[in-house]
């Protein structure tokens, strides 16, 4: 179990764990179930940092921070994921284009383009979110349940591997009612807000994974990516139009 989580951490963020204490990359299937683990502990790190700044810079750049340091955490992984993402939908013409784009080290304009739009929505809806250290935890757990949920529900896209292949496909159901479970309880702890969110977040996941399979016959990691990227913004929509429409109480 230990091992599982340390994998986890260790496959999702930049702190560094000794190889004795985590599994072997053929085991990454199974450290999913401590994926939405990960992104609820880092997001309760990082709001204690910036708690700790809030005393002495201002509003908005604490909120650049909340968007900075994720970023920094995880070595800029789903922000990579965004920009090939990014420039394979909007340049591929087809699956095989698509993937080939997406595999390209190279950056094009779509790719910038999504990776500015990413940073500036999250900024500017974490300035208008009225409870915002709780849609900043649901964002971060729900973003890496993502994964765990297109991982069980949908197969690798590309023939040749690579790291999509290590998960795709390879999440056993336990694996997936455990994270989801886990996922469940850390909504739980927020209320009902919670628990709209969750089933919001659902909907979406599952709505893209049939898209992502009609579009490329399954998944890559810069798709997990980019998911997780995507969770994260519908989250902090959903709160606020929630809030504004008198949802939550």
């Amino acid at each position: 179990m230990l091992r599982n989580f340390l994998t986890a951490v260790s496959f999702l963020t930049i702190i560094p764990i000794p190889k004795k204490f985590f599994q072997k990359k053929y085991s990454l299937a199974s450290a999913l179930v401590y994926f939405p683990l990960v992104g609820f502990f880092l997001s309760l790190f990082i709001l204690f940092l910036v708690s700790i700044l809030e005393t002495v810079f201002p509003e908005r750049l604490v909120n650049f921070l909340l968007v900075l340091l994720p970023i920094i955490f995880t070595a800029g992984l789903h922000l990579d994921a965004v920009a090939d993402f990014f420039d394979g939908f909007f340049q591929g013409k087809n699956k095989e284009d698509i993937l080939r784009i997406m595999k390209d080290s190279h950056i094009g304009v779509w790719g910038v383009t999504g990776i500015i739009f990413c940073i500036l929505l999250k900024w500017e809806l974490l300035m208008i979110v009225p409870v915002k250290k709780t849609a900043y935890i649901l964002a971060l757990t729900l973003a890496r349940w993502s994964h765990v949920f297109l991982s069980y529900s949908c197969p690798c896209a590309r023939p040749e591997g690579g790291l999509g292949k290590l998960i795709a496909g390879k999440v056993e159901i336990q694996i997936f009612i455990r994270a989801s479970l886990l996922t469940l309880l850390v909504c739980l702890l927020l209320g009902m807000k919670g628990i709209l969110i969750y089933g919001g977040v659902m909907v979406f996941v599952w709505l893209m994974s049939k898209v992502y399979k009609y579009k490329l016959g399954g998944i890559t990691g810069d798709i997990l990516g980019a998911t997780g990227e995507m969770v994260e913004i519908m989250v902090f929509v959903m709160v606020y139009f929630f809030l504004e429409s008198n949802t939550f109480i």
